[in-house]
């Protein structure tokens, strides 16, 4: 997920609006190094999507011993809700707003259904089948009649092509990986069952298509009044979304492990051993205290690439190496290597200007976000080696409220012990 003051404290430039309504929005017209409308609604909907990223159904994805016929379910929920979005949006992308954001390289109804067809053997008659329970699934009818009474609107269409698709593009290489995995030993024909998340070359890589659709969708002119609708929008679409994770996983209840687990080992195939994925309970523990060692932001950034690779977070300097993958020169986070990432992070943005910046001001929600992103930072890469010494950041960590959740570890303070369910005990043990 991506997306003040300067330091002289100054308002945003903002135009006369020529959308509905005619009201002045705090983040439209802004400069290219300031927060625009997507790091607005990321922020506002970041718990959303965590829950989204760590749903128990999400989970058997990342383990690849996801159930089959639980599969074929989501993706023909998938392939109804993308068919429908793509029929809707159509009439409307010849002009502003759909049209800054559309591409047709990033359709997916097709793929989907030729994903659908391969996942049920290539049998028409299971395809049909499988289209058909979808459809009348709880959660999926309610996705539809909110798309339906949207279809008139594209600013509300705007929302759910905003989620959909990005959400597709960020994810899509990691589980593509998987899914493609499980459909070769599930033996279907090679090269079929995955290509819902395998774009063109022309949205590759894929993060920086995403950037791009964040860099066109910030363009936009979006007024106050159309802002709080969309966001509303964005919040029932989450719902409706997280409903049908449920209903997919309620097909075949078995135990996975969170993304984070799975990056980190390589995204295991089989099982998970109950016991090795119990969640501890409670919040994170509070930010651990960083190491003697001194840097300057000029030091910090002869480590944007090479054999060790440093990024800051509140002027906490963390040493990143292991995540090279992410923070390497082909990352989808090359930019944070070398640099101060604090802002960034706090307003889910993935602009570059605003790498390093020290004087800002940051609302309660970015405030929690930031503390969330220092809670993953400790965890995923241990004590910081020490801090920033040339350069203070206009909040500190003592203006944070505790962390609520490492983000992508499956852990927070909302959660449950749960016990492990009963068809994790027939898996065959995981490689964590």
């Amino acid at each position: 997920r991506t997306e003040l003051r300067s330091p002289t404290p100054a308002r945003f430039t903002t135009r006369t609006m020529a959308a509905e309504g005619g009201s002045r929005s705090k983040y439209s017209g802004l400069a290219g190094d300031a927060r625009g409308h997507s790091s607005w609604f990321l922020t506002r909907t970041n718990k959303e999507h965590q829950l989204t990223m760590e749903h128990p159904f999400m989970k058997t994805i990342y383990a690849k011993n996801f159930d089959r016929s639980a599969y074929v379910h989501y993706i023909a929920g998938q392939y109804l809700m993308f068919r429908e979005l793509e029929r809707a949006c159509e009439p409307h992308v010849g002009s502003k707003p759909l049209s800054v954001v559309f591409d047709k390289d990033l359709l997916r109804a097709s793929a989907l259904e030729r994903d659908l067809r391969a996942w049920c053997g290539g049998d028409s008659s299971a395809f049909d089948a499988s289209v058909a329970k979808a459809a009348a699934a709880p959660q999926l009818a309610r996705y539809m009649q909110r798309l339906s009474a949207d279809a008139s609107d594209a600013w509300m269409l705007l929302c759910h092509h905003f989620l959909q698709y990005n959400a597709v593009l960020s994810g899509g290489q990691f589980l593509g990986g998987i899914v493609a995995a499980r459909a070769q030993s599930e033996g279907l024909p090679s090269g079929s069952g995955a290509e819902f998340y395998a774009f063109a070359p022309s949205c590759q890589p894929t993060h920086s298509r995403v950037q791009r659709y964040i860099d066109s969708m910030d363009s936009l002119d979006i007024t106050e009044a159309v802002r709080d609708r969309m966001l509303a929008c964005m919040q029932e679409v989450y719902a409706s979304l997280l409903g049908m994770f449920d209903e997919a996983y309620a097909l075949a209840p078995i135990q996975g492990v969170s993304y984070e687990e799975s990056k980190a080992s390589g995204a295991p195939t089989g099982g998970s051993d109950a016991s090795a994925q119990k969640k501890k309970k409670g919040p994170p523990p509070p930010p651990m205290e960083p190491g003697p060692r001194s840097f300057t932001l000029a030091q910090l950034a002869e480590h944007g690439a090479g054999e060790q690779l440093l990024t800051s977070v509140l002027g906490r300097v963390y040493d990143v190496t292991a995540g090279r993958e992410f923070f390497g020169p082909d990352g989808p986070y090359a930019m944070f290597a070398g640099n101060d990432g604090t802002y960034n992070l706090a307003v889910m943005s993935l602009k570059k200007p605003t790498l390093n910046k020290f004087e800002y001001e940051l609302d309660g929600e970015d405030k929690e976000c930031l503390s969330d992103w220092i809670a993953y930072f400790d965890n995923r890469y241990g004590q910081p080696l020490g801090v920033l010494a040339d350069k203070k950041h206009s909040v500190s960590i003592k203006d944070l409220p505790r962390a609520t959740k490492i983000p992508f570890s499956g852990l927070d303070d909302d959660d449950d012990d749960e016990p492990a369910p009963a068809a994790a005990a027939a898996q065959p043990k995981s490689k964590l």
